[in-house]
């Protein structure tokens, strides 16, 4: 193994195609702190740190400027440089070698954490791993040496991370108690308005994952405030995405859908392309749940590509799916049809059990305004048994099982029972804890 991993092996570890070998080893490295990796890796993570120039510590004056630089002001700067990153305010591309070097360690933190989130969507499992090597790290950095509030900071924003982390991986009490931790900290960093702003956006997600969506969406709207009042146009846009999906969660979903354009609105594509890209897919979504299914048409047909460029094969299924809810919509019954088998096939490939009877039972409904009713008894006995066999909780199975014995009722009956088992499944997967038979999470 040569001394740093070469940019292609890198690449493949950003993407999660690197060999366990190899990932192992890229870790061990990552923690013993190597600048040049680190810097390479945060760049795949979309937080590359400028490039420190080769000759800024050569000589005894460059030598002594730089340490004076450290031990006079290092605190100050880092204390505002950490800010300004952690906020998302700054980038990596825009600090100066000077401010590189007052970091000193700081991007090795910086660039586990970067990691963890460029993975958490396609490697949640990994991420974690990610989250609590930040932390650990984060917890080797001596306040002597960077200053107390900065490390303070510092380790506020590496235990959120690892509790967004928890949640995702749907351990809710890991994620509480890493959010505890979070708190602690920031109350003995700076209290920076920006460093606060991006705990609560993270703890917004968990407070959803804990249904308790009143909550996240007086949280997220305080965070939009706070950015908005200091100019900060994408990070308030975010904010508002944020907000509408608790809005969303809540039930109100014309609330949502204008919360969420308000958003859009403030988003610097070029800054994050990714969250413009989610912010259409939801605005996709809340326009079919309000049966605007033409308006929901000509936006599919405007942001094709951007879902293409900007979307994993699991968003693009998402969006097969939303696809087949259109023509449903229309009454286009052959597309509805095409799209829902295919998206539901797909989804189910990728573990999304859920998601994928969600679009199974669409299936069944536009087979139910057909009357295609022994095609739908045939779904219901599928979904039931593949609900089985990957240990889903009893509740869910009991749904399916009132679907399957509802097959000799009426049209408009079925369709009825088919609404509460898409309520009761929708319900079921925002508490993960019920998930299993086991009732472990």
């Amino acid at each position: 193994m040569t001394e740093h991993l070469a940019a292609e092996d890198l690449a493949k570890f950003a993407s999660g195609g690197l060999s366990a070998e190899k990932r192992r080893w890229l870790i061990r490295h990552l923690v013993a702190g190597c600048p040049q990796c680190a810097r390479t890796l945060a760049a795949r993570g979309g937080v590359a740190p400028a490039a420190v120039p080769t000759d800024t510590y050569d000589g005894p004056v460059e030598r002594a400027m730089a340490r004076a630089c450290r031990v006079a002001a290092g605190r100050r700067k880092a204390l505002a440089i950490l800010t300004s990153l952690l906020s998302g305010e700054r980038t990596w591309q825009m600090l100066t070698a000077a401010e590189v070097a007052a970091l000193g360690r700081l991007p090795q933190v910086g660039a586990l954490v970067e990691a963890g989130r460029s993975m958490r969507h396609h490697d949640p499992l990994a991420a974690l791993q990610f989250a609590k090597l930040a932390r650990y790290a984060a917890a080797r950095l001596r306040a002597d040496e960077f200053g107390r509030r900065p490390v303070a900071d510092l380790r506020a924003l590496v235990w959120a991370e690892l509790g967004n982390s928890y949640r995702v991986t749907d351990d809710l009490v890991r994620a509480g108690r890493a959010f505890n931790r979070a708190i602690y900290w920031s109350r003995r960093g700076s209290r920076s308005n920006l460093l606060l702003a991006r705990i609560a956006d993270l703890l917004t997600s968990l407070l959803c994952a804990q249904r308790r969506f009143a909550e996240a969406l007086d949280v997220m709207m305080v965070v939009f405030e706070s950015h908005a009042a200091e100019g900060r146009n994408h990070l308030a846009g975010r904010a508002l995405i944020g907000a509408a999906n608790a809005a969303n969660w809540l039930g109100d979903t014309g609330q949502a859908l204008a919360i969420l354009r308000r958003g859009f609105d403030l988003l610097d594509y070029d800054r994050d392309p990714h969250l413009a890209a989610q912010a259409v897919r939801n605005m996709l979504s809340l326009l079919v749940d309000l049966g605007h299914f033409r308006a929901a048409r000509r936006l599919l047909w405007r942001g094709r590509q951007l879902f293409t460029e900007h979307g994993n094969a699991q968003d693009l299924l998402r969006i097969r799916w939303m696809e087949g809810r259109i023509y449903a919509g229309l009454d286009d019954f052959a597309r509805a049809e095409e799209a829902f088998k295919e998206s539901r096939a797909g989804l189910a490939e990728l573990g999304q059990i859920y998601v994928s009877a969600l679009a199974g039972l669409d299936l069944a409904a536009l087979w139910a305004r057909q009357g295609r009713v022994e095609e739908i008894y045939a779904l219901a006995t599928e979904m039931i048994a593949t609900f089985r066999a990957m240990r889903v909780a009893r509740e869910a199975i009991v749904s399916l099982l009132i679907l399957q014995r509802a097959c000799g009722a009426e049209g408009a009956q079925l369709l009825e029972i088919i609404d509460v088992v898409v309520s009761f499944l929708k319900d079921l997967e925002q508490q993960p804890a019920r998930r299993d038979l086991t009732g472990s999470t």
